[in-house]
């Protein structure tokens, strides 16, 4: 699949555009200055809008644009949209939790807008519960109606026993069962993703070195690969010891050799045990052994780059490189994105990302 166009017109504004509870005021669009907005895995996104904050008035004269609290305030809900201005894409859902002015010596003033996405509602309130006979699935659906956002979830059914939420909020209860459990979480819009690792699917994207694909930095790293994974437990209702091993399960995208591999060959073997983490049956010491290995295995390949601004760049895109060599022309996991727009001289908008792969293309 070559490079996808991102305007059928060969110059084209990237303005972004902002919707403050879901209306667009041309007053907020008109007056941005830069934008970061940043997503990683397990969600969370956040969202930095530095707007100019002066304004003629009727006089002549000059008067502060954003201090009547009528539209840029605390709690207000913003979208924020990016890419080709004829036909932009929401990259950005969330709400205002923080407003920044600054007054320079020599110099505008201007308002920073501070936003998170619908997940700051659920990552302050901690709690201590017992849930038993409890699916991962369950749990994403409570999490889900809390926040007042469809789930959309596929597997994680099985019943993962009773499990302990200590002085945890829900998100990070849920958070830390999706990484033993080798699981994905994402706010897209107004759904909540959770998914196993393997499915995750977040579109596709390819870019060209020097064309769409502006700059990259690949690294492979043996140090932290290894060729098995051992997990050793007790199961206290049946009196009698769990164990498992993974050479792994699920590697994701790529094509090529696998770390373990390379690292066998010219290293040798190299396992690592499991001990500080309690199991107590063979299925749930299986999954433990392959979440570890092929969290290890993804990052054997990784790539920061930057890219002609995208807001089909997210979390979870499957990003085909070309134009890096044998070795490193691969396909990527998206695990961080960082969408920025600014006037600046040099700026326009632009797409950093890190991605990894678990394989070693080439021979």
């Amino acid at each position: 699949m070559p490079e996808t166009q991102l305007s059928p017109f060969a110059v084209y504004s990237a303005q972004p555009t902002v919707r403050i509870n879901s209306q667009e005021y041309p007053k907020v669009s008109e007056s941005i200055l830069a934008m970061e907005m940043t997503e990683q895995d397990g969600g969370m996104s956040a969202l930095e809008l530095k707007l100019s904050n002066v304004v003629s008035d009727p006089n002549g004269g000059a008067a502060l644009a954003f201090e009547d609290n009528q539209i840029l305030k605390l709690g207000a809900t913003i979208a924020l949209y990016a890419g080709d201005a004829t036909a932009p894409q929401e990259i950005f859902q969330g709400a205002i939790t923080g407003l920044e002015v600054d007054f320079p010596e020599n110099g505008s003033p201007d308002i920073t807008v501070l936003a998170e996405d619908v997940f700051q509602r659920a990552r302050m309130a901690r709690r201590s519960k017992v849930h038993t006979d409890v699916s991962i699935a369950d749990l994403a659906r409570q999490l889900a109606n809390q926040l007042s956002l469809t789930p959309v979830i596929t597997g994680l059914t099985d019943s993962i026993g009773t499990q302990v939420q200590l002085n945890e909020s829900d998100l990070a209860f849920l958070r830390r069962l999706l990484d033993r459990y080798d699981g994905d979480l994402q706010v897209v819009g107004k759904e909540l993703h959770v998914s196993p690792n393997a499915d995750v699917r977040r579109g596709s994207v390819e870019l060209v070195l020097n064309s769409q694909l502006r700059r990259a930095k690949v690294f492979a790293d043996l140090a932290h690969q290894v060729t098995e994974v051992t997990v050793n437990g007790w199961n206290p209702a049946q009196g009698q010891r769990v164990s498992a091993s993974s050479q792994g399960a699920h590697l994701r995208s790529g094509a090529g050799t696998p770390g373990s591999q390379i690292l066998k060959k010219t290293l040798g073997d190299r396992a690592h045990h499991l001990s500080h983490l309690a199991v107590t049956t063979d299925a749930e010491a299986q999954a433990v052994a392959d979440a570890a290995f092929d969290d290890r295995a993804r990052q054997f390949v990784c790539v920061e780059g930057t890219a002609d601004g995208n807001p089909a760049l997210r979390v979870g895109t499957h990003l085909t490189l070309k134009g890096l060599g044998d070795r490193f022309s691969n396909t990527y996991i998206v695990t961080r994105a960082c969408h920025r727009f600014s006037l600046d001289v040099g700026g326009g908008y632009v797409t950093d990302f890190e991605a990894e792969c678990a394989f070693w293309g080439g021979n």
